[in-house]
C-alpha cells in the first residue's frame, strides 16, 4: 500500500510541469491604422486625427503581458499641420481562447503634440482593450482596439480623447 501511495505521488509530481504548459505566444507584434478623436469645445463636436499604431507585447504568462504601445496621428487644421504621438507602457491581461483573444490594459507614458514648429510632451494614459480574431497560431486580426487616452498638459487633464486601432497581430514563440 505504501509503495502504491508513493508511486501515485511520484506520478503526480512528474506530471506537474505538463499542467503549466498551456500554449500561448511569448511575444505579439501589432501594427495598423488608428484614429484619435478629440472633443473640440463641446463633447458633441469632435476632431479626428488619422495615422498609425503599433505595439509589442511580451507575455509573462498565458493571461499576463507587458506591452509597449506607440501611435502617431496627423491632421491639418486651417492649413496648420498637427502631429500627435503616444509612447505608453504597462500591463495587459488577455483571456485567450481558440478563436478570439479579448484583452484589457492600463498604459502609462507620454503624449507629444507638434504644430507650427513647436512641440509639447505631456503625461499620457491609455486605458482600454480590444479583441483579436485568431486567423492561425501565428496571425490575428485586431478588430478593434479602443483606448481612452487622457493627456495632462499645463496642469489640466484633457479627458475627452479616444483612440481606435485596427490591424494585424503577428505572434512568435510558444
Amino acid at each position: 500500500m505504501r509503495k502504491m501511495i508513493l508511486g501515485t505521488i511520484g506520478l503526480l509530481l512528474i506530471s506537474i510541469p505538463g499542467w503549466a504548459q498551456e500554449s500561448y505566444p511569448k511575444a505579439e507584434v501589432f501594427g495598423g491604422f488608428s484614429i484619435s478623436s478629440i472633443a473640440a469645445g463641446s463633447p458633441s463636436t469632435r476632431t479626428s486625427f488619422y495615422g498609425w499604431q503599433a505595439s509589442v507585447n511580451g507575455n509573462l504568462h498565458r493571461r499576463l503581458g507587458i506591452v509597449g504601445d506607440f501611435g502617431g496621428q496627423y491632421k491639418s487644421v486651417a492649413g496648420v499641420g498637427i502631429n500627435n504621438y503616444q509612447f505608453m507602457f504597462g500591463p495587459q491581461i488577455s483571456a485567450r481562447q481558440e478563436k478570439v483573444t479579448p484583452f484589457a490594459h492600463a498604459l502609462f507614458g507620454a503624449n507629444r503634440t507638434s504644430a507650427l514648429g513647436a512641440s509639447s510632451t505631456n503625461l499620457g494614459l491609455g486605458i482600454g482593450g480590444g479583441l483579436d480574431l485568431n486567423v492561425s497560431d501565428r496571425l490575428a486580426l485586431r478588430v478593434p482596439q479602443f483606448d481612452w487616452t487622457p493627456v495632462r498638459a499645463g496642469g489640466v487633464w484633457n479627458t475627452n480623447i479616444i483612440r481606435i486601432g485596427i490591424g494585424l497581430v503577428f505572434k512568435a514563440g510558444e
